[in-house]
């Protein structure tokens, strides 16, 4: 199915579904060579940055990023949007609409590649579907034509009281075919890992300043994790050229 049809295919189930719900205006429209969605009051973009091997730097891949803006103008980041939220069933929807995004962009611009494509799954989706996780949005993957062995879905640990809730939500994940990735910021979040008693396939290292820290506690190791980076880079214009302008 041709990418705009798609993207019609998914702004009509968004509909209902918003209808249905009670949920902010959504969909998805396309400016020159990018897909951008709305959510309520919200324009939301993707830019997507090379996946590093953390040790040889070779790309796997790549990661999406989310781009906010309001329709004021302001820059919002993807915590501050999800923390405004108290419904449950918008912070699962917001969340499944971003990888839906990033989903179509990574086809606009990188179609018949094979690599990976590395999604973030924010952590309170997780802690607000209670089983089941990646069943809804397998079937979204599907209609792209991606199946689940092409997606890193990629979370953060929040805490001990959670984890319970987090080694039955990824395990779900892992089940389905999806790779795993846990994403590291601090070194006191390895702690968390050792205690998830899940093998996630990466370890995602967010912080350059802990890098050390997290090869060393691969190489201790009985677990085989692939160390991963972001790579930064300017973000691609409507044109496909290097800066990005998210539309009013």
């Amino acid at each position: 199915m041709p990418l705009t049809e798609l993207m019609n295919y998914f702004n009509d189930q968004l509909q209902q579904r918003a209808k249905a719900q009670s949920l902010p205006k959504t969909g998805f429209f396309k400016v020159k060579n990018n897909y951008w969605a709305r959510f309520g009051n919200l324009i939301l973009g993707s830019r997507l940055n090379p996946l590093l091997s953390l040790e040889t730097k070779e790309q796997l891949g790549y990661d999406a990023e989310l781009l906010i803006r309001t329709t004021t103008g302001n820059l919002l980041d993807i915590d501050s949007v999800f923390t405004s939220l108290d419904d449950r069933e918008q912070v699962v929807h917001l969340d499944r609409l971003v990888r839906t995004l990033h989903s179509l962009n990574y086809l606009q611009q990188y179609d018949g590649r094979t690599d990976l494509l590395s999604l973030s799954v924010h952590p309170r989706h997780i802690i607000s579907v209670a089983t089941d996780h990646g069943k809804i949005f397998e079937k979204i993957l599907s209609d792209c034509g991606l199946g689940p062995e092409r997606v890193l879905l990629t979370t953060r640990l929040l805490d001990s009281a959670s984890l319970p809730h987090f080694h039955n939500a990824l395990g779900n994940y892992q089940r389905r075919g999806y790779l795993l990735g846990i994403s590291l910021s601090r070194v006191d979040e390895l702690d968390l890992l050792k205690r998830l008693n899940v093998s996630p396939y990466a370890l995602v290292v967010d912080n350059r300043n802990i890098g050390a820290e997290v090869q060393q506690f691969a190489q201790h190791s009985q677990e085989a994790f692939t160390l991963l980076t972001r790579a930064t880079i300017a973000a691609v214009s409507d044109d496909g050229d290097n800066n990005l302008q998210i539309p009013a």
